[in-house]
């Protein structure tokens, strides 16, 4: 076991080393800068060797005050459970509609001209058509060089060395193109412009709009879409048929990334998990992605979306439920599953509310641990008196006697499982029900 968890470690740091060593290559900047450098930096970096190529001058950068705009487009969700669900993404979209309509700085006309140019939808910002915009010629140039990339990885053996490197090379130009497009509205950018980005978004959202109407007037059903893509019921021909009429209608390439079993939508837009045909499931921005919870909230609201997914009723996980708020009151649980982890993000003289971590790492420091910013502050809720951030303690120092157990089930557990549950009907009092038998953390548990 501890010799799958090395090789596993070190497939994924191999993996890392050679992004991080196309993305240097790529954008010129060192691989210990490119780490730790923003978006905006890399992209910067990059065009500025752009520039050069073309015999160009670079801009100085000059600060611009942080002016909002409209951004992408994303859909109501149709909450609840779905059934044979098919997700699709625009291949490169706000790249390839910069591209197809000559969205850069140096295109766009700020005096009457009206002669070979391009206004955009909703917003009016109008661009002209030729010559071709650095944007463009960037862009183009990144695009074709991930296709190249794409074709030569597909003809290399996973087992070639080189196809590793291809595929990092493949993700670090995928990264900088999809980049460009946010970049035009960062602030820091050589290249600013409010009106480039605020014209990409805008076609984005009108790309998104039109892609709905193709999707059903074929008689496809729309269930969710985010910024370049779209959940639809998977009917084979008819997805077929969607794409042909995207490419034809709209001159975009849309790809099948994925088909869902069955699939979550909550209330809440970017919240989703869907059970994929292999028996995996993608958990998209719900609590168990997030890391402000203990393993044992994260391990439950797993359980329960994978019950609740297999299922398609809610009857097993609100029995899984009840059954470990019982284990909870009998201490029955490892004291690992009740560490919280957070991080801080500042030393911890420099924080001015008191939070559960902060306090917990006061005590590290009190007892000679170095801690400070960056750093992971592990800590178990105690059944001490006191508020919250008082009742905290270093996960070292505490016992499985010491745990406030009511709080965990209260504050974790049943909020964990309730974001999921309640879209099916039940509430958070039903989960609370003392149960007529223990579950285990694992969640298995007989069918009904």
């Amino acid at each position: 076991h501890v010799e799958e968890q090395t090789k596993a470690i070190l497939k994924i740091g191999q993996e890392a080393i050679d992004y991080v060593i196309q993305m240097s290559a790529l954008s010129g900047l060192p691989p210990d800068q490119v780490i730790a450098a923003a978006v905006g930096f890399r992209v910067d970096n990059y065009l500025m060797m752009e520039t050069h190529n073309l015999g160009q001058l670079i801009p100085s950068r000059m600060e611009q005050p942080i002016i909002p705009y409209k951004g992408a487009i994303v859909i109501e969700p149709k909450i609840g459970l779905h059934d044979n669900v098919a997700s699709l993404d625009f291949s490169s979209m706000y790249p390839s509609l910069m591209i197809k309509y000559n969205i850069s700085p140096d295109t766009l006309i700020t005096g009457r001209e009206t002669d070979d140019i391009f206004e955009v939808p909703e917003v009016r910002h109008r661009f002209r058509n030729h010559p071709s915009g650095f944007y463009r010629i960037v862009l183009t140039k990144l695009i074709e060089a991930r296709k190249t990339t794409k074709a030569e990885l597909k003809r290399t053996a996973p087992s070639d060395p080189r196809y590793t490197l291809l595929k990092a090379r493949e993700k670090a130009v995928k990264v900088m193109t999809n980049a460009v497009y946010g970049y035009a509205g960062w602030a820091g950018a050589r290249w600013y412009s409010k009106e480039v980005a605020e014209s990409a978004a805008a076609l984005g959202r009108e790309t998104i709009n039109r892609a709905i109407s193709i999707a059903k007037s074929l008689g496809l059903t729309v269930f969710y879409g985010d910024t370049d893509s779209l959940f639809v019921n998977h009917d084979e021909k008819l997805v077929q048929k969607f794409q042909g009429e995207i490419d034809r209608q709209l001159g975009l390439e849309i790809n099948l990334t994925e088909v869902y079993k069955r699939i979550l939508f909550t209330e809440a837009k970017k919240k989703y998990a869907g059970l994929k045909t292999d028996g995996q499931i993608d958990v998209v921005g719900l609590e168990a992605v997030r890391g402000d919870w203990s393993n044992l909230a994260r391990d439950v609201q797993n359980t329960v979306l994978r019950m609740v997914l297999e299922d398609a009723k809610p009857d097993r996980a609100a029995t899984y439920v009840k059954g470990l708020a019982a284990d909870l009151r009998s201490r029955m649980l490892p004291l690992s599953a009740y560490v919280i982890w957070k991080t801080l993000t500042k030393p911890v003289a420099a924080y001015e509310v008191n939070a559960p971590h902060v306090e917990a790492a006061k005590k590290m420091a009190k007892e000679g641990w170095s801690v400070t910013a960056g750093d992971k502050v592990g800590f178990v809720i105690t059944k001490k008196t006191g508020k919250l951030y008082q009742r905290a303690e270093p996960h070292y120092r505490v016992s499985t006697d010491d745990i406030d157990y009511d709080y965990y089930v209260n504050n974790q557990i049943i909020p964990a499982a309730a974001r999921i549950l309640e879209v099916l009907g039940l509430t958070e009092n039903q989960l609370i029900a003392e149960p007529g038998s223990q579950a285990r953390l694992s969640g298995r548990s007989e069918r009904g």
